[in-house]
């Protein structure tokens, strides 16, 4: 009788950080087109076997933020592949605030997930969120989520 084989680590070692930056990218821009995207504010959004659900809005207490996003992957279909945190607001960059588009982007397979920011057109009106200049990946968190 051969002997049970080991559960498959929940993330893939190999997989690089680098490979996560296009589908961040694409996670930004569906953000920023998102109707229910305002001025400082926090949206979430969870993938389940690669489908993107819709985008949720969260509050700006980052206490109560962590309750919510473990309680809606619990309480997800699984396997949850995919978790975006999104806002769009001022954002200390480089010695002075600026408009702001900040995303955490996190995939299951990966032990890291991204943090990007894409530089927003400041004095539009609200829910008109234009980028300028380039999309920036400015570091790298722990995957505690997924």
């Amino acid at each position: 009788m051969p002997a049970p084989q080991p559960d498959p680590p929940k993330h893939d070692p190999e997989k690089k950080l680098g490979g996560l930056a296009k589908p961040a990218q694409s996670s930004l821009a569906d953000l920023l087109q998102s109707e229910q995207l305002k001025a400082e504010q926090w949206l979430m959004r969870l993938s389940v076997d690669g489908h993107a659900r819709s985008w949720e809005p969260l509050t700006n207490d980052s206490a109560r933020n962590n309750v919510m996003i473990k309680q809606r992957i619990d309480g997800s279909e699984k396997p949850v592949t995919e978790l975006v945190l999104g806002f769009v607001g001022m954002v200390e960059w480089r010695g002075s605030k600026r408009l702001m588009a900040y995303l955490q982007y996190f995939d299951s397979d990966c032990v890291e997930g991204l943090l990007c920011l894409q530089p927003l057109r400041e004095g539009l009106t609200e829910g008109n969120f234009e980028t300028v200049g380039g999309f920036l990946i400015v570091g790298a968190c722990k995957n505690i989520w997924i």
